[in-house]
């Protein structure tokens, strides 16, 4: 079987800077046009992500009741298109030009509660539009701060990109793959000190097992476990946040998934019923943005669940 981390996320880091300069110079148009012959290249040559993009946007489509873009060979590109347009958001984000993109806090009001409080949370994100707006979450709480667990080495490697663009753009990132008992003491202060703790929600981990099965689109689908037993060992209430495009502007919102901080006891069906509440509102978040959920790998694979 496929695991998303053996697939590269990006490509060379000397062709996205040349992308990143060329809209410095001539601006986001040109951009764009250079996108259609690669992410066309790409559409050709993968057929994991090409096959995986078919697959979610047939099951969107049936849970939608026909809503959602049919499963076609055009939507597919749009989809992919969609992502390679993603990168370049992302490259202007961390460049330090977040005026050049259109956006709303207005969906943030779930992180007011944290705010002036010495308790952080652990937030859970997906894979759906664009994430790294939660730097322009600081522009409305600057004493809000943030680290990253990451999976694999790609993550890794694109922020040091960013780093290279933008000297103060880089996120705190921890690699969740070589995680130690140093890095749970660590993310364990973190929380006491106020911090946000950011897990994606949407990829299983790298040596499979330990996830807990959810219905997603219409279909059983198996999310890591990492997000929930994190809060729970941290005992930190756990936050959805969603970034995704609609007409052009980038739309953030948050829910709070749980709180189990005064619980005695976390339950198996505590754990999944928090899995299934993230679910719902990637579903959401999918039905309102079809093409921007960016999983281009075989995700409703067969392994045991929770």
């Amino acid at each position: 079987m496929i695991h998303w981390a053996d697939l590269n996320e990006v490509t060379t880091s000397l062709g996205i800077r040349l992308l990143f300069l060329i809209y410095r110079v001539f601006g986001r148009l040109p951009v764009l046009i250079i996108l259609y012959p690669v992410i066309f290249w790409f559409f050709i040559a993968s057929k994991v992500a090409r096959n995986s993009s078919r697959e979610y946007l047939n099951l969107l489509y049936l849970h939608s009741n026909g809503a959602t873009p049919r499963p076609t060979s055009t939507n597919v590109f749009k989809h992919l298109y969609a992502f390679g347009e993603c990168i370049l958001d992302k490259l202007i984000i961390w460049s330090g030009h977040l005026e050049d993109l259109d956006y709303t806090l207005d969906g943030l009001d779930g992180f007011d509660t944290l705010v002036g409080k010495k308790s952080g949370a652990v937030v859970v994100v997906p894979h759906l539009g664009n994430l790294d707006f939660c730097r322009a979450i600081a522009r409305r709480y600057p004493d809000l701060r943030l680290t990253v667990l990451v999976h694999t080495t790609h993550a890794v490697k694109f922020n040091q990109l960013l780093k290279s663009i933008n000297p103060e753009s880089a996120l705190n990132i921890i690699q969740v793959s070589k995680f130690s008992m140093h890095d749970a003491i660590l993310l364990s202060e973190k929380i006491q000190d106020g911090e946000l703790i950011a897990i994606a929600g949407d990829r299983v981990p790298l040596l499979w097992g330990n996830t807990v099965g959810v219905n997603f689109l219409g279909s059983l689908a198996n999310l890591p476990l990492g997000p929930y037993l994190l809060a729970k060992s941290l005992r930190a209430p756990l936050f959805s946040l969603t970034s995704i495009k609609i007409n052009g502007q980038y739309q953030l919102g948050c829910k709070r998934i749980c709180n189990w901080g005064d619980l005695d006891k976390v339950s198996t069906a505590d754990v999944s019923a928090a899995a299934q509440s993230f679910a719902a509102v990637l579903e959401r978040g999918c039905v309102e943005a079809p093409f921007q959920w960016f999983n281009f790998y075989p995700f409703w694979q067969i392994n045991d669940g929770f």
